[in-house]
């Protein structure tokens, strides 16, 4: 059976199309059941029931389907169609993570950083989640890892790779308020930096831009 994740195919309203999917999902289809899971979380084409949502999502991630994994683990840590259950999120997202999804990856190492799920913060584990999911181009994570960088939480400081990894991120995210954000992070820290000290970091952060930009490949440290 193939365990990647799913293609999202856009679903129609169509009664025959919603009973071709049922079948199919019982028979064992992942995307069937992914596409079923997705139409009653979203209530199309179907009356929105999170419960039959979780229900097929969770037959598709159990079955090895990494989108379908991700999507229960925020199920589960919101609550919505089962009870709210960290631990089963912090396990949902560690699969879907394993399996290649910067999401989860992401979701994964903030639950680490947080403790969320768990007896007490793993800033190890927070740490190598983060970077994976830098590297693999999610400019949130590209983000904490410089904050991690600047802090010293997880890893030791070193502001020269603090900055250069925000101007990653500020290079990256196509969001104004967050990159407005992470601008201003990164420019507090280049005031404690000599010009040259700024003038490379700036180089060598446009460089990861381009090599982690979104849906890049796991690549060698930093």
């Amino acid at each position: 059976m193939d365990h990647r994740s799913s293609p999202v195919v856009a679903p129609t309203d169509d009664a025959t199309d919603l009973a071709r999917l049922e079948v199919l999902a019982n028979l064992g289809d992942t995307t069937a059941q992914y596409q079923l899971g997705h139409r009653y979380l979203s209530g199309n084409g179907v009356d929105k029931n999170a419960r039959r949502a979780a229900h097929w999502f969770g037959k598709a991630a159990r079955a090895g389907d990494v989108s379908s994994q991700r999507i229960l683990a925020t199920l589960f840590y919101s609550g919505t169609g089962v009870p709210k259950a960290p631990a089963h999120a912090l396990k949902w997202f560690r699969k879907a993570a394993e399996g290649g999804d910067v999401l989860a990856q992401t979701a994964l190492a903030d639950m680490y950083y947080r403790g969320t799920g768990m007896r007490r913060p793993d800033l190890k584990q927070a740490w190598r989640w983060m970077m994976i999911a830098a590297r693999n181009g999610d400019p949130v994570a590209q983000y904490r890892v410089g904050l991690m960088l600047r802090d010293g939480r997880g890893t030791r400081r070193d502001l020269s790779r603090a900055f250069i990894w925000l101007h990653v991120a500020a290079l990256n995210t196509g969001q104004l308020p967050l990159r407005e954000k992470i601008e201003a992070e990164r420019d507090a820290l280049g005031e404690r930096m000599s010009e040259r000290q700024l003038a490379l970091a700036r180089e060598r952060g446009e460089q990861l831009a381009e090599k982690y930009g979104k849906g890049s490949e796991h690549a060698p440290n930093a």
